[in-house]
């Protein structure tokens, strides 16, 4: 009887230790078959890491059991025979950052966070320009057919109402006998009327349409296009036989605010910032818009507008917060430039005082339209832009005469801050492509 309980005890001996040894040597990682919420997500890499309490190692980068598969006991088996080539020769499991800035990951999670890195605004940018797909999204502005048929329209159009509107004192709004309105821009000092139409043509040689259409118009109380509000007229003050600008009126204006991008010290727009999963269509349409209006804003040095808000943050610390003067929004997001008339005369007098603070906003800017990158690049090679200005102007207007054209002296100023502009796109194309 004791030798038979001797061969008893030595088999049950002998087979707990063979299974004992084979778990030993299985190549398994044991896990709870739920999922428990013991991963963090690293905000910089994208790379999950094991949280305190935690059993589980890093395995991939979305999924730590993508490249594993579960047994029907609760056992996860490695695939490609217990190796992983994800795994191979990566030192630091944890994904903690190196001294050399990378992620501390193998080679090929190294591409794969690239790879992503690169495709997460795939829509958004194709080096430093707004990419085809991102301006299609975008609201249009004024075209050239919209701008020609207004301005034939108002040239025949009589005006029946003026009233008390379009900002200043002595600007009106006007009513046409078809229901359309114009904003009547009335100004005794010449170089204010030369800076509103001249900054409205230099949008057309840039192709950017968000200044609304602009001409000259010639107050004639014996016109008949006037004949109906003298009386307005004499009220107004306006002299007779004097030059003014109609501009169309956009009808449901709102106020457009300054991107967040550009508020602080430390602004900038610039492709290393995460635009395609940080912005929403409008705000990226902004931002679009926004590219444009820094550039025209530094060619003209308007400092009625941004500038205006910057300036003045000295007494208001919140001025960066309100509305941005000068710039209004349509119900469809669309920018419009209005009241363009400090622009390339009297901010170009004022260059002394306010040309720091158009030199910060054009240093923020990285990111542009192609088409005015290309517009801005021909007029520096043709290094004729105020020449090309008074011949557009001469063209399209027949009261050309009847204010002087672009000076020679405003010309060479507009001429090196379009240089200004071109040097800041090439040292962006060195730094990002």
């Amino acid at each position: 009887m004791r030798k038979f309980h001797s061969v008893i005890m030595a088999g049950l001996a002998f087979t707990l230790g063979f299974v004992l040894g084979m778990m030993l040597q299985l190549p398994v990682i044991t896990l709870p078959l739920e999922e428990q919420n013991f991963e963090k997500t690293d905000s910089k890499t994208g790379i999950r890491h094991e949280s305190v309490g935690s059993a589980r190692k890093q395995l991939s980068l979305d999924n730590p059991l993508r490249l594993v598969k579960p047994s029907s006991y609760g056992v996860v088996y490695p695939l490609n025979n217990g190796t992983n080539s994800y795994l191979q020769g990566q030192t630091d499991y944890s994904g903690s950052q190196q001294s050399d800035g990378s992620s501390g990951a193998s080679p090929a999670i190294e591409s794969v966070i690239r790879n992503r890195e690169s495709a997460k605004q795939p829509d958004v940018l194709n080096g430093i320009f707004w990419s085809e797909a991102t301006e299609k999204k975008c609201p249009g502005g004024f075209t050239e057919k919209e701008q020609e048929d207004w301005k034939s329209k108002i040239n025949n159009v009589k005006v029946v109402k003026l009233e008390n509107g379009c900002g200043r004192m002595q600007n009106r709004l006007a009513t046409f006998k078809d229901a359309s309105r114009a904003c009547v821009r009335y100004r005794m000092n010449t170089d204010q009327i030369q800076g509103d139409i001249f900054s409205f043509y230099l949008s057309k040689l840039l192709g950017i349409s968000n200044v609304p259409p602009s001409s000259l118009h010639l107050v004639n109380t014996i016109d008949d296009r006037w004949r109906t509000v003298t009386g307005e007229i004499a009220n107004s003050k306006w002299a007779d036989d004097k030059v003014v600008i109609f501009t169309q009126f956009v009808e449901g204006l709102k106020p457009s605010h300054i991107p967040f991008e550009f508020r602080e010290e430390d602004r900038k727009l610039h492709p290393k910032q995460d635009l395609g999963n940080s912005k929403g269509p409008e705000d990226l349409c902004d931002l679009v818009q926004w590219s444009d209006l820094l550039i025209f804003d530094y060619l003209t040095a308007n400092l009625d507008r941004v500038v205006n808000n910057m300036f003045n943050r000295q007494w208001n610390p919140n001025m960066m917060n309100t509305p941005a003067h000068n710039l209004e929004r349509t119900s469809n997001g669309r920018l419009v430039f209005l009241d363009n008339e400090s622009g390339l005369f009297h901010g170009y007098r004022l260059l002394d005082k306010y040309a720091s603070y158009h030199k910060k906003l054009l240093d923020a800017l990285c990111v542009f339209r192609n088409s005015t990158a290309r517009a801005i690049e021909r007029l520096y090679r043709s290094g004729n832009a105020g020449e090309e200005l008074n011949k557009l102007f001469s063209q399209h207007e027949e009261l050309s005469n009847q204010i002087p054209r672009f000076p020679q002296k405003n010309a060479k100023i507009l001429q090196q801050r379009i240089a200004d502009v071109y040097e800041q796109i090439q040292m962006c194309k060195k730094q990002y492509v």
